[in-house]
């Protein structure tokens, strides 16, 4: 009775909330070649590799490099730097004025840019984005348990482990965009010889790659002097050669830069996600 206060006009009671409230039923999802996929419960604080282990570890035909683990935060980040690149691509296509007295290149390249425009923004809005989270695990759980690369999990998260993909995809400004089957010591410059090569469109300066493991290589400057045409593969990587860009503002070169790469790297997330459940 001595703690039972008598509450008086204008007091405040507060009632705190149960520690992890919010956790209870946190799940995440583990798909493809694990040994028993599915649903699984997180508790609170709880680490990747402690999730890989309850689902029974990797399996033999696992690819972990090309590992897709997803997160819903990054997810909604995404999507609104998607909105925003879109709004001002939009912005800036509405910017360009075609004239009668503006000469023949003028007006080649204004028709051009407003195609390329409408290009990319249909690229983004088809391939939506997915918030993977780079991160480097290896088939050997006890080599990274407990390190920085054993990250916690969250309620929401999803994990795709792929089946080794045996194959090159080179996509964008080439003659053949394709895939191509992987060959081991090749590297970069060989897998686009065969596609064909780039086209008389291609930005060759810009070319990039997007690792199976979801990092970015190569992009400003040189192809061959930065290294990326010499860029030994693997499985799974995806070599992407951006077109030149057409536009009056050097500014918003890097705009449309920066949507080339992301609407790329949703389309490799997509690969990457299909030999996770397949």
């Amino acid at each position: 009775e001595d703690s039972d206060v008598r509450l008086r006009d204008g007091d405040v009671l507060t009632i705190g909330q149960i520690s992890n409230w919010q956790d209870v039923g946190a799940t995440i999802q583990v798909k493809g070649e694990v040994a028993h996929p599915g649903g699984y419960g997180i508790e609170p604080g709880e680490r990747l590799s402690s999730i890989i282990t309850r689902a029974g570890g990797f399996l033999p035909t696992a690819y972990v490099y090309g590992t897709v683990f997803e997160r819903a935060e990054l997810r909604e980040l995404e999507e609104k730097n998607r909105a925003d690149l879109i709004e001002r691509i939009q912005a800036e296509a509405r910017q360009v004025k075609i004239v009668p007295e503006m000469d023949q290149d003028d007006q080649a390249q204004a028709k051009a840019s407003v195609l390329q425009y409408k290009k990319m923004i249909d690229n983004l809005e088809k391939t939506p984005p997915a918030g993977r989270l780079v991160i480097h695990i290896s088939a050997d759980v006890k080599r990274w348990a407990n390190t920085p690369a054993d990250i916690q999990v969250r309620a929401g998260d999803r994990i795709y482990i792929p089946k080794r993909p045996g194959m090159i995809v080179v996509d964008g400004a080439v003659y053949n965009p394709t895939g191509i089957t992987y060959k081991p010591g090749k590297d970069t410059r060989w897998y686009l010889e065969q596609a064909g090569g780039p086209t008389t469109m291609a930005d060759r300066k810009a070319i990039f790659v997007i690792r199976a493991d979801g990092s970015v290589a190569g992009g400003a400057g040189s192809m061959f002097k930065s290294g990326v045409g010499a860029a030994e593969l693997r499985p799974g990587d995806m070599v992407v050669v951006p077109e030149q860009i057409y536009t009056f503002s050097d500014k918003f070169k890097s705009t449309l830069s920066i949507a080339q790469i992301a609407a790329s790297i949703g389309t490799a997330v997509a690969i990457a996600a299909y030999y996770g459940t397949h």
